[in-house]
């Protein structure tokens, strides 16, 4: 069956796009994601979009569609798109729910035991705000490492890993790990869910980690934090992204520009899954496969665990070297991080590889 040609706007840092749609009448423009905006669709007429979270679309940045009929975010987060304002439109979405879980989950183990390697031997309390893909995913990790989780996310039935109320959480856990989406208007709102009040709840000394959305914490009330209560702090997201205030970075145990999911694994299931929603939408065949585009990989799950129990010398830097990302942030940072070099740095990344689980 022949199909007229279609046309792809994507975002330029949606990997291995070609290899993907090379076996299609497809025509792929491609942008910056920033760039991809009203002028850009009456300029290209395209049908369909191919996103990710720096591409906001809402009644205020797209008003005409034009022949858009399908939009895909290879990200798990859905908050930068106005689902309403789609669907008001006709326009079918799919976004890449669950394709970097493993890639952030083994970010924040990386990120905790970079900074308290006394935890490989401790049976501590981790904190998961959130237990959809990512945290529930964290909090296998954590068992295997035989740490106590203390897990809260309001949607979902109480279990063995959803156990705990947010106040428990907040006051008894040595880290903290936030992993929801970003809401304003929800049963349980997260936007700035991280206050004065909320932050004044950690015990002195805790470590916390963000790699969601960086407006789930209120930045005035985290500095004063960090400074009374002696926090640590992790930050893979940032409340005014991507610009990053310096009073902010002076004070962060790890920084880094948003690249927590950034493996080859959890980009190419990226876009593999909007792949195949977009061919089902235009019922066209699916010509690609994930595995085939996949290296072989030495790292796994298991090494990692008796590396890190044995204590073996290099563990973190062979598995990822994060503080080489949090170099890399500091590096640009002149009197706070720019924009274009925020950008610079996730468009030049050097996709690391997840671990085998």
């Amino acid at each position: 069956m022949t199909h007229a040609p279609l046309t792809v706007l994507a975002d330029e840092n949606i990997a291995n796009l070609d290899d993907y749609l090379t076996h299609h009448p497809v025509r792929i423009i491609r942008l910056k994601g920033r760039s991809i905006d009203q002028a850009a669709i009456d300029t290209h007429r395209p049908d369909a979009l191919f996103i990710r979270s720096v591409t906001p679309i809402t009644p205020d940045t797209i008003s005409d569609f034009g022949k858009v009929r399908f939009i895909g975010s290879a990200t798990i987060g859905t908050d930068h798109v106005d689902r309403e304002h789609l669907s008001a439109h006709g326009i079918a979405f799919g976004n890449a729910s669950g394709c970097s879980k493993h890639s952030v989950a083994q970010y924040v183990i990386t990120a905790i035991l970079s900074l308290r390697p006394k935890y490989r031997g401790e049976r501590i309390r981790l904190g998961i705000i959130g237990l959809g893909n990512i945290g529930g995913t964290l909090a296998k990790y954590a068992s295997d490492l035989g740490w106590q989780v203390l897990g809260f996310d309001p949607f979902l039935a109480t279990s063995k890993t959803n156990n705990s109320t947010l106040d428990e959480l907040l006051s008894c856990s040595d880290v903290v790990s936030i992993h929801t989406p970003l809401t304003k208007d929800s049963a349980h709102p997260t936007h700035q869910l991280f206050d004065k009040t909320s932050l004044s709840a950690l015990q002195d000394g805790t470590l916390l980690i963000n790699t969601a959305r960086g407006e789930i914490i209120h930045q005035a009330a985290l500095l004063h934090a960090i400074d009374k209560q002696n926090l640590q702090v992790v930050l893979d997201v940032f409340p005014h992204e991507p610009n990053v205030d310096q009073a902010l970075i002076d004070r962060l145990a790890i920084a880094t520009p948003h690249i927590a999911g950034y493996t080859l694994e959890g980009k190419l299931r990226g876009t593999d899954i909007i792949y195949q929603d977009f061919c089902r939408h235009f019922k066209l065949p699916i010509m690609q496969q994930l595995d085939p585009l996949l290296p072989p990989n030495p790292l796994s799950w298991t090494g990692f665990v008796e590396g890190v129990k044995n204590d073996t010398k290099g563990t973190l830097a062979h598995f990822y070297d994060i503080k080489k990302d949090d170099a890399a942030l500091r590096a640009v940072s002149q009197d706070g991080v720019l924009p274009h070099d925020f950008d610079a740095l996730r468009k030049n990344y050097a996709l690391r590889r997840e671990w085998l689980y």
